[in-house]
């Protein structure tokens, strides 16, 4: 049985691809905030907010590509503890901003 490929994805070193996750990801928790706090109204960031929320799905796949170079056991443990620690602040900022009523 053959494994699926995504050959029709550039390789692209895995690492840069998880910093890049991690720095939307950051910047979807302080759209969030800001949004919360009233430091901008949702009319203001909902573009941005859409974009970062639409290109979650190609960062993903660029994560799961096969072809590209895969990280050592040290790099591959430190960005899985990146990606939930990013998670988790996700979830409490959007739980804060459910609470108070701004998204």
């Amino acid at each position: 049985m053959s494994t699926p490929t995504l050959s029709w994805l550039p390789s692209i070193n895995k690492k840069i691809v998880i910093t890049s996750f991690l720095a939307v990801g950051w910047l979807f928790i302080a759209l969030i905030a800001a949004n919360a706090t009233g430091m901008i109204s949702y009319e203001a960031g909902r573009y941005l907010g859409w974009m970062i929320s639409l290109s979650l799905p190609i960062w993903v796949l660029l994560i799961a590509d096969p072809n590209t170079r895969n990280l050592n056991t040290k790099d591959e443990k430190r960005a899985i503890t990146a990606m939930v620690v990013t998670f988790v602040v996700f979830v409490i900022v959007a739980l804060v901003a459910l609470l108070q009523g701004t998204i």
